[in-house]
């Protein structure tokens, strides 16, 4: 099974209110996934999900935003120790003692981008990222992942697979948060430099 380029791919995306009922007006999920058509038969061959979280209003009418990330879940609760300081969001590395000119009014975590290990380095993994950014409102965000392979297959978390996944990451402008987070200033991001552009 193979296919020739990204073009021959077919995107779908969805959000949807958090079903988090208390949480539903700050918290969106989202879902993606890449298809192809093989042997007569569609197959997903990457998928990425995650939440956007709206920090703007957060702080409205929370005191503390470090008590919403614990109230989502453990990675976000953990995440919030290494971005989030005196309610304002950082990117740990080389923000956290500069004050910021336009302060994050969102955080886009991802919980899970998979591709498919029979098609790994063909940039399916960065046209994910890229349509999702394109999706997911982006404005004054940080994105946010745990950055260790996520695999469901059996596939051995080899040392080599972590740093596979970790350079990838790295290449698109993830700097690391903790030992296991990285984050990215989503003015980095594809779509923000297309709407800038404009």
């Amino acid at each position: 099974m193979s296919i020739e380029t990204i073009s021959g791919l077919e995107f779908e995306f969805s959000l949807k209110p958090s079903a988090f009922e208390d949480l539903s007006h700050l918290l969106v999920d989202f879902s993606g996934q890449a298809l192809a058509w093989l042997d007569d038969s569609e197959v997903t061959v990457a998928r990425i999900k995650g939440h956007r979280l709206d920090l703007a209003s957060a702080r409205h009418h929370f005191d503390d935003l470090q008590e919403l990330f614990d109230s989502i879940s453990p990675e976000i609760s953990d995440l919030g120790a290494h971005i989030i300081s005196g309610n304002d969001c950082y990117v740990e590395c080389c923000s956290r003692d500069e004050a910021e000119a336009t302060p994050c009014s969102g955080l886009v975590y991802i919980d899970e981008l998979v591709v498919e290990k029979g098609f790994r380095r063909m940039n399916i993994g960065t046209e994910m990222l890229k349509r999702m950014s394109e999706v997911v409102d982006l404005h004054k965000t940080l994105v946010a992942l745990k950055a260790y392979p996520i695999t469901d297959d059996g596939e051995i978390k080899t040392p080599q697979l972590k740093k596979s996944v970790k350079g990838f990451y790295s290449r698109l402008g993830f700097r690391h948060s903790g030992e296991h987070y990285m984050v990215k200033d989503a003015r980095d991001c594809f779509a923000q430099r297309a709407r800038s552009q404009h």
